[in-house]
C-alpha cells in the first residue's frame, strides 16, 4: 500500500476551505503572526499595545469560533452568523480599549479568565439545546485529538526550519539573528498551527451522534496511566487528611492546590473514559468512575477547611475567589454526579464557563469583591496601633495599587484620585510601567501619610547608576578590553600567555579575580554600591530626565584598580543596579547586579 502524500493543490484547496468556512479567525491569526513578529524587537512605546492586542487576538479567535459553530450546528441564515459575528468583534474590540493588564495586574486575571471561557464555550456552542451526549464527546475528542496533532505537526515543522537557518549560518556564514527564530516561531504557532487546527474542526454535527469509535491509544493511557496516578494522589491526600484530624490541626495551603490538581485530572479521566465505562472489560475504569466523586467528599471539606483558613486571616484577594469558587463549584459538581441519573457531562464546561464570565466583571466579580475586601482590611489596619498590624498596611496598600489602581484608595481621601493616576500616566514620559506604579505607590504613601517601613515591595528601592560620560570610556594607555555581562558568572582567558579568570561571587556581589599564580583579589562591587546609595540619599546626583530610577555618579565613582602580578586592571562599571535598602543583607544580595569593562594594562 503506497502512502499518498496531499499535493499542493489539495493543500491550497484545503486553506480556501479553512478562509470559507473561518474568515474573520484566519484574519486574526494573520494579524496576530504580524504584530508577535513585531513584538520580537518592538520600542517599549508599542511593546505594550501589541501584548494586549495579542491577547485580544486569542480572545476573538475563540469567541468568532464558538460563534461560528453555534451558527452551523443550528443551521442559521448567513446574515445572522454574520451579526454573531459582529457582536463578537464588537466584544473584543471593546476589550482591545478597556483591558490594561500592564498598569493594572487585575485586566492579567481578567484576560486569563476571558480566554478560559471563551475556550470552555468552544467545547459545547454546536450543543447547546440540542445533541445527545455521545455527540458532544465525539465533538470534543476530535478537537482534543487535533490540538494535540496542531502541535505536533507545528513543532516538526518548527524544528525542521531552525535546522535549516541553522545550516544556513554554518555552512555560509550568513549571521542569522535570534530574532528570526523568534519571527519564525510567531509564524508557525500562531499562523500555520491556528489554520491547521480549524481546517481540522467537526462540520458535521449530525453524524457525531452516531460515532461509536474510540481511540485505542487513548484507552491505554487512561487506564494504565492517568487513571493509577490519580489513585495514587488520592492516597496521599487521605492520608494527610488523617493526619489533620489525629494530630487536629488546620491544614496546609498547598493542599487546596493539590485537591483541585487532582480533582481536575480525576475529571479529564472521567470525561476520556465516559463512553467506554460501562462497557465489558473495562471493569477498572468502571471502579473508578463510581467512586471517584466518593472519594472527593473527604477532599472537599478538606479544601474547604484551607480556603476558610486563607480568608479567615486576609480577606479576599483574586485568587482566593478563584480557589472559592472553584471549591464551591466541586462540592455541587460532586453532589450532582452522586445522586443525579442523568450525568450529564456537558454540566461541567458549561457550569466553569458561566462561573469564568461572571468572575470578570459586575459586583459579584473576583476583582469587586477583592477590592471590596482588601479595602475593608485596610480600613481596621487603619485603626490599629499592632505592630504587625501598621507593618501589614503596606502589603494592602501595594496590592490595591497594582491590582486595582490608585483610585482604589478613594475612601481613605478626599482627593480624586481617579485624576491624579489618570496625570501621573499622561505625564510619565519614561514610557515604563515600572516607573508609573512607583508613582502611583509613592502618591498612595504620601496621601495617607504612612511611612514605610519595608522596602520589599516597593518599585523605587531599585536604582540604577551610570556614569555622568554615558558609555564612553577612555582606554588610552591600556591594552586590553575585557566585558564584564551581569548574566557570566566566570569568565576564562589568556592575556599573553597568562591565565585569567573572572568570576562573580554571587552571594556578595563582588568580582574576583585571578591572574596566573597570583593570589587572587577581590573588586568591592558591594561598597561601591552602598556609596552610590549614600550618594544618591544625600540628594547632590543627577537623574535621567526619561527614567527618575537611573542617577549619575562620577566615573571615578563606578571604577577600581588593582595590581595583579605584572598587571594593572582597572574596572570601570558602566551599569549598577542596587537596592536603596542597603541595611538589608538578603535584599542588597538579591538586587546588586552590574555590567562593564576591565582595562588591562600588561607592566
Amino acid at each position: 500500500m503506497k502512502l499518498k502524500l496531499p499535493s499542493v493543490h489539495s493543500l491550497w484547496l484545503s486553506f480556501l476551505k479553512v478562509v470559507s468556512r473561518f474568515p474573520l479567525q484566519v484574519v486574526v491569526a494573520v494579524a496576530a503572526t504580524i504584530s508577535w513578529c513585531l513584538l520580537v524587537d518592538s520600542s517599549r512605546r508599542i511593546e505594550e499595545q501589541l501584548i494586549v492586542f495579542l491577547s485580544v487576538c486569542n480572545l476573538a479567535l475563540t469567541l468568532l469560533l464558538a460563534a461560528d459553530l453555534y451558527a452551523e450546528a443550528n443551521q442559521l441564515k448567513s446574515a445572522k452568523q454574520w451579526a454573531l459575528r459582529l457582536v463578537a468583534a464588537l466584544i473584543c474590540t471593546g476589550l482591545y480599549f478597556i483591558l490594561k493588564p500592564s498598569f493594572y495586574l487585575a485586566d492579567v486575571y481578567r484576560i486569563g479568565l476571558l480566554a478560559f471561557a471563551f475556550h470552555l464555550l468552544v467545547a459545547f456552542a454546536p450543543f447547546i439545546n440540542k445533541g445527545n451526549i455521545n455527540g458532544f464527546w465525539q465533538y470534543n475528542k476530535s478537537l482534543f485529538l487535533r490540538i494535540l496533532t496542531s502541535a505536533l505537526y507545528a513543532g516538526v515543522l518548527y524544528i525542521g526550519l531552525a535546522v535549516a537557518l541553522l545550516a544556513i549560518d554554518g555552512l555560509f556564514s550568513v549571521k542569522i539573528e535570534w530574532q528570526t527564530y523568534m519571527r519564525l516561531f510567531a509564524v508557525v504557532t500562531a499562523g500555520f498551527m491556528t489554520i491547521f487546527f480549524l481546517a481540522g474542526v467537526p462540520d458535521n454535527f449530525g453524524e457525531l451522534d452516531k460515532d461509536e469509535s474510540y481511540p485505542k491509544g487513548l484507552k491505554i493511557f487512561t487506564q494504565y496511566v492517568l487513571i493509577p496516578l490519580m489513585t495514587i494522589y488520592l492516597l496521599i491526600l487521605l492520608v494527610y487528611e488523617a493526619k489533620i484530624i489525629m494530630n487536629w490541626e488546620l491544614p496546609k495551603g498547598l493542599v487546596s492546590t493539590l485537591i483541585l490538581g487532582y480533582a481536575v485530572f480525576g475529571i479529564l479521566s472521567l470525561l476520556l473514559i465516559h463512553p467506554i465505562k460501562e462497557k465489558e472489560g473495562n471493569g477498572w475504569m468502571k471502579l473508578f468512575s463510581r467512586f471517584f466523586y466518593i472519594m472527593m467528599v473527604p477532599l472537599v471539606v478538606l479544601l474547604l477547611l484551607a480556603v476558610w483558613k486563607r480568608v479567615g486571616n486576609y480577606g479576599i484577594t483574586e485568587s482566593r475567589y478563584i480557589l472559592i469558587i472553584l471549591a464551591a463549584w466541586l462540592s455541587l459538581i460532586t453532589i450532582y454526579f452522586l445522586f443525579s441519573k442523568k450525568q450529564n457531562i456537558k454540566v461541567i464546561p458549561v457550569s466553569l464557563c458561566v462561573l469564568a464570565l461572571l468572575s470578570t466583571y459586575g459586583p459579584q466579580s473576583a476583582f469587586s469583591v477583592s477590592e471590596f475586601s482588601q479595602v475593608a482590611r485596610l480600613k481596621r489596619l487603619m485603626g490599629s496601633k499592632e505592630k504587625k498590624d501598621i507593618k501589614q498596611r503596606e502589603d494592602v496598600i501595594d496590592y490595591l495599587v497594582d491590582r486595582h489602581g490608585l483610585a482604589a484608595l478613594q475612601p481613605f481621601t478626599k482627593v480624586n484620585l481617579t485624576e491624579i493616576e489618570h496625570e501621573i500616566e499622561l505625564k510619565d514620559t519614561t514610557l515604563s510601567r515600572y516607573s508609573i506604579k512607583s508613582n502611583k505607590t509613592d502618591t498612595a504613601y504620601a496621601l495617607l501619610k504612612i511611612k514605610r517601613t519595608d522596602y520589599h515591595n516597593s518599585y523605587m528601592d531599585n536604582k540604577r547608576f551610570e556614569p555622568e560620560t554615558g558609555t564612553v570610556m577612555d582606554v588610552k594607555g591600556y591594552d586590553y578590553v575585557v566585558p564584564i555581562e551581569n548574566y557570566t558568572d566566570k569568565t576564562e582567558l589568556k592575556i599573553n600567555q597568562v591565565k585569567v579568570v573572572i568570576e562573580k561571587l554571587r552571594q556578595y556581589g563582588n568580582l574576583k579575580l585571578t591572574v596566573g599564580q597570583a593570589p587572587a583579589v577581590e573588586f568591592n562591587i558591594r561598597k561601591m554600591a552602598m556609596d552610590a546609595i549614600a550618594q544618591f540619599k544625600s540628594g547632590k546626583l543627577g537623574t535621567n530626565p526619561k527614567d527618575n530610577s537611573t542617577s549619575y555618579l562620577p566615573s571615578e565613582a563606578l571604577s577600581l584598580t588593582h595590581h595583579v602580578g605584572n598587571m594593572e586592571i582597572k574596572l570601570v562599571v558602566t551599569m549598577l543596579n542596587t537596592t536603596v535598602n542597603i541595611d538589608d543583607e538578603e535584599e542588597l544580595n538579591r538586587w546588586l547586579n552590574y555590567n562593564g569593562y576591565l582595562l588591562v594594562r600588561v607592566k
